[in-house]
This record gives structure tokens, sequence and C-alpha cells, in this order.
């Protein structure tokens, strides 16, 4: 077998697993319960990017405390 019929043979092989997991999926009803599952992840995700992000109040805490930190060890060190 060449190398361009392998390379078509794996293509259609994936297409056609992937067409059939597509059609299992909408025929599944647990699929439902994967988009509800994604969309509190997604929230939950928003969250924690609001509260670890950037600004957030935690990286803003943690700021603080080395900023803090660094500035009683350069004190301590005489700077």
């Amino acid at each position: 077998m060449a190398f361009t019929d392998k390379i078509q043979h794996l293509t259609l092989k994936g297409y056609v697993s992937a067409t059939e997991a597509v059609r299992n999926f909408k025929k599944d009803e647990k699929g439902v319960t994967a988009v509800e599952y994604a969309i509190v992840i997604a929230g939950v995700a928003a969250f924690v990017a609001v509260i670890f992000g950037k600004d957030g109040t935690v990286a803003t805490m943690l700021n603080n405390i080395f900023s803090d930190v660094t500035a009683k060890v350069s004190n301590s060190m005489g700077q």
C-alpha cells in the first residue's frame, strides 16, 4: 500500500469514526446532561477567572503579601 493510499485510508477511517460519534451523540440522551454540565463548568470557570485573574481578589492578596515580604527582607538586609 502506497503512502498516499495509507493517508486516504486513515482519513476515511477518521471521518467514519467522527460521523458515527456525532450520530451516537445525537441519539444519546446523556448528551443533554453533558451539555448541562458544560454550561455549569463554563460558569465555574468564569467565576474562577474573576477571582484568580490578573486583578482578582486572590491575585491582589498574594501580590500584597509578597510585596510585604520583599520589603521586610530588603529592610532586614539594610537595602
